[in-house]
């Protein structure tokens, strides 16, 4: 059977035969020899075949330049394209190749033609290049591989080799149609990019810290293997219902994690701390941050890492509380020596300055008995005896022996009777169980009463105040008010003034206890202090 080429050459060259037989009889020179003349027939044949080729002729040149303008399009496209063109004989050797690919390959134009393509690659990129040529050489469809040709330079090119097998011009023989593209600012991209995630993924997980992601009004959240960990969650999904997070999570907490998903809309950062309780039943606090993201296409989401920090806050409360522990000390140990210096100076007093006006006061009872200096003495003997009366009060003050020796409540009483005595009035009401309290709270306690009423006395304008302490279950009230001026400044500024209102409020800090100043129609203070004090 004949080929479809044959048939349309057949077609082509009949086609031009009867057209050069119409040219030749539309002549009116031209006539139909007649049949007996042989000569005549056959100079008419020769005319027709003449007019044939010169038809053919034209026809001819007609393809050749419109192949030959074809020709410098494709040549044009062929040596100007971004991407590299190679065609590879059937041995893998170069035997075309355009400007881009030269440029590709090894960065100058001589001696690359003729040349295997294997030549310009890499040594650990060949048993790739060579399993590519295998695959192409058996089928029809396109492939594509990836390797590494040498360069001028020290450094090494990444190049895409996309390849089709194509029939060459003997039929025995077939060739390749290659497009090489350089990829090695992508290579070199990807390849920060995973060292870049290399070091994210061991700093997170060295961190103990997870990724989480959430579309707005989304219904799952997007949690990696660190962030189900730390949440000590097993659902091996990716995206989990945040639904499923409210479980875990303490109760106070919640509206937490449910104002965050209801306003994923806006563009605020995220800093939580939540709460979970885990399967064991201990509680773990993860941090979790984050913010807004709001891509060129698609709607926004929120992106951010949780971290576990229950290590972090435990050791944080360990360092508050040791700190706490050392600022007590450190009060506890300038009271004591605040009241061990008002021992001494209580039994300097009392053992010195006393009884030197004790043996003043004897010697001068001695001349009294002489009427000449009687009349004399009568005035320094009470002079005398009001400084015994202050000397005394000063001592008593400094340290309260009756607070030591009859407790507390003869110890508020002894003081409000002295201080009413003096003209100031105090109404008490003492729970007669605060004797049951230990000294060292009595005495602070004592110290705190006795610096509010002289603040009474000093600031209040007013001559009387009140006390009351209630001791029940081991919890202590105290109340000291008075209906004076109150405080004439600002409560920060009266503590950073007032050293004797520093001394108050460190005394209740020492104890555990809570102080509330109310400063309106006088001035009260409220100190409560808890049980085991």
């Amino acid at each position: 059977m004949k080929n479809n080429d044959i048939i349309y050459r057949e077609s082509v060259l009949g086609a031009l035969r009867s057209k050069a037989e119409q040219l030749f009889y539309t002549d009116a020179d031209k006539r139909h020899p007649e049949g007996g003349d042989r000569t005549a027939q056959l100079l008419h044949e020769l005319e027709i075949y003449e007019l044939e080729l010169q038809l053919q002729n034209e026809e001819l040149r007609s393809s050749y330049a419109a192949l030959e303008m074809e020709r410098l399009k494709f040549v044009s496209l062929f040596n100007t394209a971004p991407v590299g063109y190679l065609i590879l004989d059937n041995r893998g050797t170069i035997s075309e190749i355009n400007e881009t690919g030269l440029q590709l390959i090894y960065n100058q134009g001589a001696g690359i033609k003729g040349k295997p393509l294997k030549s310009f690659i890499v040594d650990d990129s060949q048993h790739a290049y060579a399993s590519f040529v295998e695959r192409i050489s058996e089928t029809d469809e396109r492939l594509q591989c990836e390797v590494r040709l040498k360069t001028k330079k020290t450094e090494t090119r990444y190049v895409q080799l996309n390849g089709i097998k194509a029939p060459g011009t003997n039929t025995d023989q077939q060739s390749f149609y290659i497009t090489i593209t350089d990829v090695t600012h992508a290579k070199r991209n990807e390849q920060e990019l995973w060292e870049t995630t290399e070091r994210l993924n061991q700093t997170l997980k060295v961190s103990l810290t997870g990724t989480w992601m959430v579309k707005s009004k989304g219904e799952k959240i997007f949690l990696d293997e660190y962030s189900k960990n730390i949440l000590d969650i097993q659902n091996r999904a990716q995206l989990v219902p945040w639904k499923a997070l409210l479980d875990i999570l303490v109760e106070e907490d919640r509206p937490k994690l449910n104002a965050l998903f209801s306003n994923c809309d806006e563009s605020h950062e995220i800093d939580l701390e939540l709460r979970l309780i885990k399967r064991n039943g201990h509680l773990k606090t993860i941090l979790v941050k984050g913010k807004s993201v709001n891509p060129i296409y698609g709607s926004s989401y929120y992106a951010g890492i949780m971290t576990d920090i229950t290590d972090r806050k435990r050791n944080l409360q360990l360092r508050e509380e040791t700190e706490d522990i050392q600022r007590r000390l450190l009060r506890r140990a300038a009271i004591e020596a605040q009241e061990k210096e008002r021992d001494n100076l209580s039994a300097a007093l009392h053992n010195s300055v006393c009884q030197i006006l004790y043996g003043i006061r004897f010697n001068l009872s001695q001349l009294a008995k002489q009427e000449s200096f009687k009349s004399h003495l009568d005035g320094i003997n009470s002079l005398l005896d009001q400084a015994i009366r202050e000397v005394r009060t000063i001592s008593v003050e400094l340290t309260p022996s009756i607070l030591k020796d009859f407790g507390f409540v003869a110890g508020i009483k002894d003081m409000t009777d002295r201080l009413g005595r003096a003209g100031f009035k105090v109404t008490t009401s003492i729970d007669q169980r605060a004797d049951q309290l230990p000294e060292e709270t009595q005495l602070y306690l004592f110290r705190i009463v006795q610096e509010l009423l002289n603040n009474s006395i000093k600031h209040s304008g007013t001559n009387s105040a009140s006390v009351s302490l209630c001791a029940k279950n081991g919890e202590v009230d105290l109340i000291v008010s008075d209906a004076g001026r109150g405080l004439s400044s600002q409560l920060n500024d009266a503590f950073k003034k007032g050293s004797g209102l520093r001394g108050i409020k460190n005394r209740v800090s020492l104890l555990n206890g809570t102080m509330t100043i109310e400063d309106a129609d006088g001035i009260t203070f409220k100190i409560h202090l808890p049980k085991g004090v």
